[in-house]
C-alpha cells in the first residue's frame, strides 16, 4: 500500500514539473511569438477552460480507475508531442483542447481525484494517511522547484528542448500507471453514496467554500506571477526560473510541516492560520515598487500558502465517506477549476489599467475565505 501511494505521488510528480515549466516559460514563449500580456492572459485562461470540461467530461465517463489514468494520461503526452512538433499560436491551442495542458501550473487534472482516492482507501490510520497526503503534495512542489531550477540552468531558453523533456517525463507516468493495481468502484454505489443527505450538504458546503479560494487562486496562478515579474520589473526567463526555485523549495518545506503542525492543531487551524498568513503576504507582494521587496514577500508568502493543502486533502477524504470520495473529490476539483477561469481573464484588465490590483484582489477575495472556512468549520476537530 505505501508502495501505491509513493508511485502515484511519482506521477503527481511529473506533472507537477511539467505545469510548473509551462506555466512559468507561457509568458515567454507567448511573448517570443509576437503576442502581449492581454493575450498571454487569455491564452491562460483558455487552459483552465478546457481542463474544467475534461474534469466534468473524465468524471462522467464510466471507465475502471486504471483505464481512466491511462487514458488521460495518453492524450497528455499526445498534447505534449502535438506542442513539440509546432511553432506557434495555432499548436499550443489544439495541444490545449487535445489533452487538458494547464498553463496555471497547478496539478487539477482528473488524475488527482483518482489518485487521492486510491490513497485513502489504503491507509487507515489517520496519522498514516496525513503523512502520505504531506508526501503526496511534497513531491508535487519538489518537482516545481526542479523545473525552476532547470529554467534558470538552462541558459539558451530552446523552447523545443523543454517541450522535449516534459514529452519525455509524460510517458514515464503513463508507465507508472501501467505498473500499478488500483482500487476499483462500482459507479452505482458512488452516485447511492452521494445522494446521502449529509454528504450531499458537506459537499456543497465545501464546494462553495473552495470557489471563493479559487476565485482568488485564479488572479495568482504560476503563469500570471511569472508574467507579472515580466511585465513589471522586465526580468528574463532564467530570472523567473531563480525566482521560483526559491518559491518552490520553501513551499514543499513548508507541505512538509503541514503534517506536524496539523498533529499538534487539528486540520482546520492548521488551514486556516497558515493560509491567512500568507494571504496577508500576498497583499504586500506589489506595495513597495521594488523587484527585492517584491520576491521576499512572495516568498515569505510561500512560506504558508500551501500549507492548507495536504491538510485540507486528509480533511476532506477523511470527512466524506470512501465510496462517495472519487465523485466528491471531482466535485471539488471541477469547483476549483471553474472559478480560477476567470481569474487570468481579470488579471489581463489589471496588466492593462493597474498591475498592482492583480495581488490586492486576489489577497483580499482568499482572506475572506479563510474567514468564511473558519466561521464554518472550527468545531470539526481531526
Amino acid at each position: 500500500m505505501q508502495r501505491t501511494g509513493a508511485m502515484l505521488s511519482a506521477a503527481k510528480a511529473i506533472r507537477s514539473f511539467i505545469f510548473s515549466s509551462l506555466a512559468i516559460a507561457a509568458p515567454f514563449y507567448i511573448s517570443y511569438l509576437g503576442y502581449n500580456a492581454l493575450v498571454t492572459s487569455i491564452i491562460v485562461l483558455a487552459s483552465l477552460g478546457v481542463s474544467t470540461f475534461f474534469l466534468y467530461v473524465f468524471t462522467a465517463i464510466k471507465l475502471q480507475i486504471k483505464r481512466k489514468l491511462l487514458l488521460l494520461s495518453s492524450l497528455f503526452s499526445l498534447s505534449l508531442l502535438i506542442l513539440y512538433l509546432g511553432n506557434d499560436l495555432y499548436f499550443l491551442i489544439i495541444a490545449l483542447v487535445v489533452g487538458s495542458v494547464s498553463l496555471a501550473g497547478r496539478d487539477l487534472t482528473v488524475n488527482q481525484s483518482l489518485e487521492q482516492y486510491s490513497i485513502s482507501v489504503s491507509l487507515e490510520n489517520q496519522h498514516e494517511k496525513n503523512m502520505m497526503f504531506s508526501l503526496y503534495n511534497f513531491g508535487s512542489y519538489s518537482s516545481g522547484a526542479i523545473a525552476s531550477a532547470f529554467l534558470f540552468l538552462y541558459k539558451s531558453g530552446n523552447f523545443k528542448v523543454i517541450l522535449l523533456v516534459n514529452l519525455l517525463l509524460s510517458l514515464v507516468q503513463v508507465l507508472i500507471y501501467l505498473s500499478l493495481r488500483f482500487p476499483e468502484v462500482k459507479p452505482k454505489a458512488q452516485k447511492k453514496a452521494i445522494s446521502d443527505v449529509t454528504v450531499k450538504k458537506d459537499v456543497k458546503n465545501l464546494a462553495a467554500l473552495f470557489s471563493i479560494d479559487s476565485l482568488g487562486g485564479g488572479l495568482v496562478n504560476t503563469a500570471i506571477i511569472s508574467l507579472w515579474f515580466k511585465e513589471v520589473y522586465n526580468i528574463s526567463l532564467s530570472s523567473a526560473g531563480l525566482i521560483f526555485i526559491v518559491v518552490n523549495v520553501v513551499t514543499a518545506l513548508s507541505v512538509i510541516a503541514s503534517g506536524r503542525i496539523s498533529k499538534g492543531i487539528g486540520l482546520v487551524r492548521t488551514m486556516v492560520y497558515t493560509h491567512l498568513i500568507s494571504n496577508v503576504m500576498l497583499f504586500l507582494v506589489p506595495v513597495f515598487h521594488s523587484l527585492i521587496l517584491s520576491e521576499l514577500f512572495l516568498f515569505l508568502r510561500q512560506s504558508t500558502s500551501q500549507m492548507d493543502v495536504p491538510a485540507r486533502d486528509s480533511l476532506v477524504n477523511t470527512m466524506i465517506p470512501a465510496d462517495a470520495r472519487i465523485t466528491s473529490n471531482s466535485v471539488f476539483l471541477g469547483v476549483r477549476n471553474g472559478f480560477q477561469i476567470p481569474g487570468p481573464g481579470l488579471a489581463g484588465v489589471f496588466f492593462e489599467i493597474f498591475p498592482e490590483g492583480v495581488f490586492f484582489s486576489a489577497a483580499l477575495i482568499k482572506i475572506a475565505y479563510d474567514l468564511a472556512f473558519f466561521a464554518r468549520y472550527r468545531h470539526y476537530r481531526v
